[in-house]
Parts: C-alpha cells; sequence; structure tokens
C-alpha cells in the first residue's frame, strides 16, 4: 500500500516532464534526428547542460525519448502524438490539463472555500486568451485523435439536410460530420474567441460553401426553427442543470419535427472500474477548474432533463474514448 501513496505523490513529477517537453517543443527538435545533450542545450540556449542531461534522460524513463549511445530521440508514441502539425497531435490538450497545475496544488483551500480558480487568475498562466487557446486548440485534438470518428460512426445523419453547432467551439465536429456527410450544411454559433480558430479550421477544410458562422451567446442568440439536428457539445459538463435544461429546451424549438439532438461530453453512463474513477475526477476538476455548478452528469439525469423538454427516445452511447453521446428525436407530430 505504501507503494501506491508513493505513487501517488510522485504522480506530478511525470506530469511535469510532459508539459516542460511540450512547452520547450522538444518533439519537434528530434523529430529531425537525434540529437546530443549539447547539442539540445545549444538549441534551446540552456545555461547549464547538466539540467538538459538529467532532464532527458527522465523523458526517457517516461518512454517519451529513447536513447541511442548519448543521443536521443522521439519515442514511437511520442513521435505520433507530440509532434506539432501530425493528425494526431495531443501537445495543445497536454498543456490545458497541466494549465490547472497550480489551481490542483491548491485544492484543499478550494474544497474548503467551495470555489473555482482558473489558471490565469493565480498566475500560472499569463492571460486569458493564451488559457482558452490551449483549451480550444486541446478540443481540436481531441477530434482528429479520435473523437470525430466515434462521433460519425454513431450517429446517423443520412437524409439530414441542416445541422446546428450549438457552443460550437473550434467547430472541429462539425467540419468532421460535414466531411462524413456529403449533402450536410451546419451552422456554428459561440463567442468570437473560439470562432476565430473555426473560421481558420473551416477554410483550410475548404467547407466554407458549407459551413455558416455566427457570433453570439448560445443563451440567447435568435435560432431558426429548421434544423434537422443540432450538436451541443462540451456543454453539459460545464454549466449549471438549469442551464442544460433551458439549452435543451432552446434545442427543441429550433428544430423540426423529428430532428435529432446529439449530446457530446463526460457523462456517467459507462460504469466500468477504469471509466467510473475518471468520471469522479472529473467531476472534481470541472468543479475547481470550470465553474463551482459543474459537474460530470449522470447519464440518466440528462435523458430525463431531455424528456422534460419534450424528446423522445433518448439514447445513451458509451464511447471507447473519454466523451459519451446521448441522442433523442423530436416527435414528429
Amino acid at each position: 500500500m505504501s507503494d501506491k501513496l508513493y505513487d501517488l505523490s510522485f504522480n506530478y513529477w511525470n506530469s511535469g516532464v510532459l508539459r516542460a517537453a511540450v512547452k520547450l517543443d522538444l518533439f519537434s527538435l528530434l523529430d529531425k534526428k537525434p540529437l546530443s545533450p549539447d547539442e539540445v542545450s545549444q538549441h534551446l540556449k540552456a545555461k547549464n547542460p547538466r539540467f538538459v542531461q538529467a532532464f532527458l534522460d527522465a523523458c526517457v524513463v517516461l518512454e517519451l525519448l529513447d536513447k541511442e549511445g548519448d543521443k536521443f530521440k522521439n519515442s514511437a508514441t511520442s513521435n505520433e502524438f507530440l509532434v506539432p502539425g501530425k493528425q494526431k497531435y495531443l501537445g495543445d490538450h497536454m498543456r490545458h490539463i497541466t494549465n490547472h497545475w497550480n489551481t490542483w496544488g491548491k485544492l484543499d483551500t478550494l474544497v474548503v472555500e467551495g470555489r473555482t480558480e482558473l489558471p490565469f487568475e493565480n498566475g500560472f498562466v499569463d492571460t486569458p486568451t493564451t488559457y482558452w487557446t490551449d483549451y480550444m486548440m486541446g478540443q481540436h485534438n481531441r477530434v482528429m485523435i479520435g473523437q470525430g470518428k466515434n462521433l460519425i460512426e454513431n450517429v446517423e445523419l443520412r437524409g439530414k439536410q441542416k445541422l446546428l453547432d450549438l457552443g460550437c467551439g473550434t467547430g472541429s465536429y462539425s467540419i468532421a460530420l460535414c466531411q462524413a456527410n456529403p449533402q450536410l450544411k451546419a451552422v456554428l454559433i459561440d463567442q468570437k474567441e473560439p470562432l476565430e480558430m473555426a473560421r481558420r479550421l473551416v477554410d483550410e477544410s475548404k467547407l466554407s460553401d458549407r459551413i455558416t458562422i455566427i457570433e453570439g451567446d448560445m443563451n440567447t442568440v435568435e435560432l431558426d426553427n429548421d434544423y434537422d439536428a443540432v450538436l451541443i457539445s462540451g456543454v453539459v459538463l460545464i454549466v449549471s442543470e438549469e442551464m442544460c435544461r433551458q439549452v435543451f429546451r432552446r434545442i427543441y424549438n429550433a428544430l423540426r419535427p423529428g430532428g435529432l439532438i446529439i449530446v457530446q461530453d463526460y457523462m456517467q453512463i459507462d460504469h466500468s472500474p477504469k471509466r467510473h474513477f475518471l468520471d469522479m475526477m472529473m467531476d472534481l476538476y470541472v468543479l475547481v477548474a470550470f465553474a463551482p455548478n459543474a459537474g460530470d452528469r449522470k447519464g440518466d439525469d440528462v435523458a430525463s432533463w431531455l424528456t422534460e423538454a419534450g424528446f423522445n427516445n433518448p439514447k445513451q452511447i458509451p464511447l471507447p474514448t473519454h466523451l459519451a453521446l446521448i441522442t433523442a428525436e423530436k416527435p414528429t407530430t
């Protein structure tokens, strides 16, 4: 049991090494060819190569790097997931997760005081812009790593013509859905900052003729009432229960009869030990790092809120990744 406690206490060392490697752009540096500690020191303009040597050796024991003689290169995992520009890049998401370091360090205080503290409020991240950029691009990383594929495979949109992505973030899920469904057009609604990234990604995907972007507050912006499907992703987790109910009612009114709502988020649907662990940790995380009325919701609760809003046939769909889906239909009459 003492070994388990030691492992728990040392875990933050591991994430510290990963965060530093991402921030130093180490994996781009070693993507070209293996380098010695002195060569890495020169590239980083490091003052003491001894620190660099110890850091690289730590990356090796964490299987982030491999060592060949006196030179270091990316491991297979780092080469696939941590080199910027590659399709499965996860570095932005790693930065976002570890941006909350100071917040977790104050967990005892936050639990007693019952309050949330964001990284730019305690000085660990320099500005709100930096924090939210890391967050949004981290969500895009998640889409590219497989969540977009999971969404496509578990949501039937044949015959659907018009999709609303409410609180769209970078719009990455709508891009994936439009790429998989050539007949589909989408409307993205969110605040100014995430839409700046969404516009770039839509343009890069050559979908600007099928995706319309509207700046506005998802709770107050005027909505059309002719949508065939509405996606609400990453919202249920970080807003209050009443806000969830209010959003579901707005979506109900925005859908045509027979229209489909797609709720994608962390939700307690899969009750396996691994997922139960993640859900309990996520529930604490969103309270201290997002909002005091946030929460990892029970799938049964979300399904009941959809039924209260008028939807039929809520289906809870566990996914192989961290997120889950609930779909429901607006009655045809």
